[in-house]
């Protein structure tokens, strides 16, 4: 359950004010001439590091796993001077579906990382790097003789992750100055946060169903078994999670449990990420004594969502998800939302196209699905 999301937002957008006072190191004076070192301003970035980048920035990148995405959601896609050679194809990515023209830009090496080389030839202002895999950013930005600032991605399932991908909103917003877009949308997302949790919190639990989710993507393709006592939708519509944070140690990543503990569990409701679905029919068909008289498979109680692991968290996709999620599990409470207009409404907001039709064409619509 995520709580206290006004705090969270309120926090970090405190902390906008408060980095936007940091000291800026002019180097130029303006009745110097011409041809001096450009203005500069001193951050710390999310990995701790003091980095000194241009007041002006007029050409980035983006390198590792989803940091063009919160680029793209910060309204910088017209900065994008070059991309990893993964954006080629936008498949399952509404940042990228929203914005062909980075299919088209400079490759600046391959994912989750790029070419120093490469990212040079572009000469960026500044690169921003996400954690996803702990690159070296010093050794980055020595090599290339460009600022790396780092972030890191966050989450939504919980209220530190939330947190975590409200700093990183609020880093970018000072670094290209536009506090005011990280403030649109951390405000964006919390509202959307209370929402979900204003419309579900009054619901007690003797009156919700069980459910369980299955066949969530990581790092591929995976069947029933892959599931998370923290899958956001869930999180975020308080909804009956039979995956508890006991089960899994209390990890909230993506996990494959023994599948003979799931007819122990029998979920009223099942959620199958689309991604995974042909693996989870085939689970079914493959081992009917698990899988066959669980009651959500038995009374046609299964249902597909939208994949949102799709290089690194897809946020926009999560929320989409978690109103489709609410819809069914408690039609009463959201009887005013169109799952559909909702995603569509989402995606203008964070990346300026409507993506729910592409993305139904690629996986599936929101909608029932046979596991039998």
């Amino acid at each position: 359950m995520v709580k206290k999301i006004h705090t969270i937002a309120s926090t970090a957008i405190v902390a906008i004010v408060l980095i936007a006072a940091v000291v800026v190191v002019l180097n130029q004076n303006p009745s110097e001439p011409a041809g001096q070192e450009p203005e500069t301003q001193e951050i710390v970035d999310m990995a701790g590091r003091t980095v000194t980048v241009p007041t002006e920035v007029n050409r980035v990148v983006a390198i590792c796993s989803g940091c063009l995405r919160v680029l793209t959601y910060m309204d910088a896609a017209d900065l994008i001077c070059g991309v990893e050679e993964f954006e080629a194809d936008p498949t399952g990515r509404p940042y990228a579906m929203a914005h062909p023209e980075y299919a088209s830009l400079p490759v600046i090496g391959p994912g989750h990382g790029g070419d120093n080389e490469l990212i040079a030839a572009q000469n960026p202002d500044v690169i921003f790097a996400s954690d996803a895999r702990s690159p070296d950013f010093d050794a980055i930005q020595e090599q290339t003789g460009i600022p790396v600032v780092c972030i890191v991605y966050g989450g939504l399932d919980t209220e530190e992750e939330i947190q975590t991908f409200y700093d990183g909103l609020t880093l970018i917003g000072q670094v290209l100055h536009k506090e005011d877009r990280a403030t649109e949308v951390i405000n964006y997302f919390s509202d959307i946060i209370d929402d979900l949790e204003s419309r579900t919190s009054d619901i007690a639990d003797s009156e919700k169903v069980s459910v369980y989710v299955g066949g969530l993507s990581s790092a591929g393709k995976h069947g029933i078994v892959s599931t998370n006592a923290y899958y956001a939708p869930f999180t975020l519509t308080n909804s009956k999670n039979v995956i508890t944070d006991e089960m899994v140690d209390g990890s909230t990543a993506v996990v494959s449990i023994d599948a003979e503990i799931i007819p122990s569990l029998n979920p009223d409701v099942m959620f199958i990420d689309h991604n995974g679905l042909s693996i989870c029919q085939s689970d079914v068909a493959d081992h009917p004594d698990v899988y066959g008289n669980l009651d959500a498979i038995k009374n046609n109680c299964t249902y597909g969502v939208m994949g949102y692991n799709w290089y690194h968290l897809n946020y926009g996709v999560v929320l989409t998800d978690a109103y489709y999620v609410g819809s069914v599990l408690y039609p009463d409470q959201f009887s005013d939302i169109d799952p559909v207009e909702k995603a569509d409404e989402i995606y203008n907001f964070l990346v300026g196209a409507p993506c729910y039709d592409g993305l139904a064409e690629l996986y599936a619509p929101f909608g029932p699905v046979s596991l039998r």
